[in-house]
Parts: structure tokens; C-alpha cells; sequence
């Protein structure tokens, strides 16, 4: 099924790709706590905004382009 929470964690698991971040650097650079990232990836819970801009300034894009509808990734 693809719902907003499974098409957040592809475009950002994409993005942390092309951009040659992992998880654990994307914590540190993102300030957002390694745990929740992973869970969030996971898709057991989802992102809030706070979470999604912070992360979304180090991967070089946007808030909004990560929770766009229409293709992951």
C-alpha cells in the first residue's frame, strides 16, 4: 500500500542516497535522535514538520518535495 508514510520513507531513503547520507549522519547533521529516524523509515510512525524541514535542509531539498503526492522517489 502506498500511503504518505511509506512515500515520505522511499523519497527520503533516495535522498539520503544520492546525497550519500546514512542514517547515523543524517542524525548528527539533522539533530533529529537516530531512533526516530529509524522507526520512521520503518513507517511505524510518521514524521512531523519540525522533523521533515531539519532533515530535509541537510538532504539539500524540501519539506514539501519529501510529502508530495504522486511517485516515490
Amino acid at each position: 500500500m502506498n500511503t504518505a508514510r511509506t512515500r515520505v520513507a522511499a523519497r527520503l531513503r533516495a535522498a539520503m542516497e544520492a546525497k550519500g547520507e546514512n542514517v547515523n549522519s543524517l542524525a548528527t547533521k539533522s539533530r533529529v535522535p537516530r531512533v526516530t529516524i529509524l522507526r520512521k523509515l520503518d513507517c511505524a510512525a510518521a514524521f512531523n514538520v519540525d522533523e521533515l524541514d531539519a532533515i530535509a535542509d541537510v538532504l539539500e531539498t524540501t519539506a514539501e518535495e519529501l510529502v508530495r503526492k504522486g511517485n516515490a522517489a
